[in-house]
């Protein structure tokens, strides 16, 4: 949907409604609870007297109240001038002084000499900025929900510039002053002050976004390892964790919420400790330290494998990420559903209860159908698809009307992500049903035909679909060839690993979440 100053004018007028409003009208560090970092404070490198007994540093700054502080100093009359001051103190950091436990004065310190700081404070900056101007800057609370955000902007049709690198320090630390400029001209064009554009993204908005919990959690398609660190505190973390626990992870960036989470716990446990569901898909979050993450749930903490029983288990210990002790980019590849089912016999030899842990479902069996036209592949095999892969029946129009040529009108079967519009319809995946294509001549008219729409609605990716199986096309030197694509039977997407191979290709993460090709 689009925004609608109807129902915006008839949300404003409800109490949860008017709540929020005055919530939002001078925003604290208190009512933005979703991230701790604006309540825990900024803590330094000191001198000795400045240590504690745990030797750990005395000298704590609120970064809100430095930020807001420092901000408060620069004229800001223009948009032009914020993102100016924004500059400003990124390049010449934030001084200031702190006192010993005697009260001397020591040496000045500054806040956002590290490049992270800029990011991984993103929280509490934000909220400094809009503190000092709030006409200028609206607070970041979504660190560590940027899945959240995203769909948000896609709902409502606000522009998201593409993610920074991992290691793009720079492009992290400024990323905030480009979702800042979007919000800026969003409430503008719909006329709303900063108050009210507050609680539209942080409570009205939030109807639309995927709940983050274990409740309706999707079949799982697919098993990782996650792993904990000792110097992270994690182990003592997910020790005193709950069935009921809910928190974010960092994590690959292909799992998708329902899929199950191994959990490894590195030296001095050096074990399996528990299993989790993913609460979320996997995404990019540009202010999260180690840049990939996803939100788990619902652990079970189970019999204990440790390292050297993994090593000795014939197909385990071929995997990658074992040999390597769960060290490197190995350890972020998934589970096999062998690998899996290995791992729940190594348990249960050690007394687990196997009848409590998550089994790696696949899709439901699409073959005992009886299709005898078109529009039984679409009822009994496109459209089952289309949601196992994540689709809800708004991401896709059927039969969508597309001018081509002389004013001919055509219809591609299914647009997926399709922006209606005369003379300017886009979509970012099309797939063309057929009944059967059992011939040569049958496979190249229908690609000629779907090759056709893709192209005038600027997709990057086709399909056709038949009773035989579906064929994926992706474009190969910017364009679609036939003999480039993926096939894959319907009996073969009961492999869960062939399922998310699937998944990753032309799954709703990865079609209508990422940014659109610059052709469209």
């Amino acid at each position: 949907m689009r925004f609608n100053k109807f129902l915006w004018g008839n949300y404003s007028q409800t109490e949860r409604g008017k709540a929020a409003l005055q919530r939002y009208a001078n925003p604290t560090k208190e009512i933005f609870d979703n991230d701790p970092d604006l309540i825990e404070v900024f803590k330094v490198f000191v001198k000795e007297e400045f240590l504690d007994q745990y030797n750990e540093p005395v000298i704590n700054v609120d970064i809100v109240d430095l930020v807001k502080s420092a901000a408060e100093k620069l004229p800001i009359c223009s948009r032009e001038q914020a993102e100016e001051a924004y500059i400003e103190l990124y390049k010449n950091y934030i001084p200031y002084q702190a006192t010993d436990k005697s009260g001397k004065v020591d040496d000045v310190f500054f806040f956002g000499e590290a490049e992270e700081d800029w990011y991984d404070y993103v929280a509490a900056i934000s909220l400094g900025l809009h503190q000092a101007h709030p006409g200028y800057f609206l607070p970041y609370d979504f660190r560590s929900c940027f899945h959240q955000l995203t769909e948000i902007h896609e709902e409502f049709g606000i522009p998201l510039a593409p993610v920074p690198s991992k290691g793009d320090k720079t492009g992290r630390a400024f990323y905030y002053l480009d979702i800042n400029t979007v919000w800026q001209e969003f409430r503008q064009l719909h006329g709303l002050n900063a108050v009210e554009m507050c609680a539209f993204l942080y409570d009205f908005a939030k109807e639309f976004v995927t709940p983050t919990d274990a409740n309706d959690l999707p079949l799982p398609t697919k098993a990782w390892i996650i792993t904990g660190g000792a110097g992270n505190n994690d182990i003592e973390t997910v020790e005193l964790d709950t069935h009921e626990t809910v928190r974010y992870w960092n994590a690959n960036s292909g799992v998708r919420r329902g899929d199950i989470l191994v959990m490894y716990l590195v030296r001095p446990k050096s074990c399996i400790h528990s299993i989790w569901r993913a609460a979320s898909d996997g995404f990019v979050d540009p202010f999260f330290h180690y840049h990939s993450i996803a939100w788990i749930a619902a652990p079970i903490k189970t019999a204990a494998v440790p390292l050297t029983t993994l090593k000795t288990d014939p197909l385990l210990s071929k995997k990658g990420a074992i040999r390597a002790n769960f060290q490197g980019p190995s350890s972020k590849a998934p589970l096999s559903f062998e690998e899996y089912q290995a791992i729940v016999d190594l348990m249960v030899a050690q007394g687990q209860d196997r009848s409590v842990l998550p089994v790696m479902q696949t899709p439901p069996a699409q073959l005992e159908v009886d299709l005898g036209n078109e529009r039984d592949v679409e009822i009994q095999l496109i459209e089952p698809l289309l949601s196992q892969l994540g689709y809800r029946d708004k991401d896709w129009v059927r039969q969508m009307p597309v001018r081509m040529g002389r004013g001919e009108r055509n219809y591609p079967d299914y647009a997926i992500g399709a922006v209606m519009g005369r003379g300017n319809e886009s979509a970012r995946m099309i797939i063309e049903s057929k009944y059967q294509l059992s011939s040569r001549r049958e496979f190249e008219e229908a690609f000629l035909q779907a090759k056709s729409y893709a192209v005038r609605l600027q997709c990057d990716v086709m399909a056709l679909a038949a009773r035989e199986g579906i064929w994926i096309f992706e474009k190969h030197r910017d364009a679609f060839q036939i003999e480039h694509h993926t096939y894959r039977s319907w009996g073969e997407l009961n492999h869960p690993d062939i399922f998310h191979q699937v998944l990753a290709v032309v799954g709703r993460q990865s079609i209508l979440v990422k940014p659109p090709s610059k052709a469209s």
